[in-house]
């Protein structure tokens, strides 16, 4: 199973794709979180893992994967690159931890170094070649908004899990994601994050999930602490896989 985590930025998706991650692995599945958000640095810190070389790295760099992206719109890219099986990524592009594995498609890391078109690229090259076993599942950590449906990533997945914070803006993406999700034939699951008493009752949406708002979140992250199961996570993948 592909499974892709969307949503506004600071809404928590990364927290989310941890903790998903770590439960999974922890009843026995292998998995493999995809960062594909060029941004945000903070995922190998949530799940206690070292920085390791991106999957744009591996492959030449930003300019190689410019050259690729070309190549396909040329028609000339070879289909096989990535067809791969999770045992056939090359393990300098995995920080790994027993069932768990992440692997980041590419960072924004200089100052006019241009869109981060070539790593939406490679992201959606990787969700379509790469083959699952029953037992494997691939979680999708995005960049913030929706600019990965227009790149084509959500086209290889099956699950688009959609966070929100209880905020007029973020609800409102939310419709969008649920637009799209549909308009790709996707399982569409909506978590409410950062939940304060009552708000859910106010809401022109029904979440499937509801995760209070709890500031020992903050406060772990502020000590670099990695994230902690919650309770909710194994009603989300209840929810996912039903």
């Amino acid at each position: 199973m592909k499974v892709l985590v969307s949503g506004k930025g600071g809404c928590g998706k990364s927290t989310i794709s941890a903790m998903l991650g770590k439960y999974l692995a922890g009843k026995g599945y292998r998995v493999l979180i995809i960062d594909a958000d060029e941004s945000n640095p903070g995922l190998y810190r949530m799940l206690g893992l070292p920085k390791v070389k991106t999957l744009a790295e591996h492959l030449g760099g930003k300019k190689r994967a410019k050259i690729l992206m070309a190549a396909e719109g040329q028609g000339e890219l070879d289909e096989e690159l990535f067809n791969w099986t999770l045992d056939e990524i090359p393990k300098e592009i995995l920080a790994r931890k027993g069932n768990l594995a992440v692997l980041t498609i590419g960072k924004i890391e200089e100052a006019e170094e241009g869109c981060a078109c070539p790593y939406g690229f490679l992201a959606r090259k990787l969700l379509e070649g790469i083959k699952l076993k029953e037992d494997e599942v691939i979680i999708v950590d995005t960049e913030a908004g929706i600019e990965h449906f227009g790149r084509g990533v959500d086209k290889y997945v099956d699950v688009v899990i959609d966070v929100a914070e209880p905020s007029a803006e973020s609800i409102e993406l939310s419709k969008k994601i649920k637009a799209l999700s549909e308009s790709l034939g996707l399982k569409h699951v909506l978590v409410l994050n950062k939940a304060l008493p009552g708000v859910e009752e106010e809401l022109p949406v029904k979440p499937d999930v509801v995760i209070p708002f709890d500031q020992n979140f903050i406060l772990d992250s502020l000590k670099g602490k990695e994230v902690e199961l919650i309770e909710q996570i194994e009603e989300l993948w209840r929810i996912i896989n039903g």
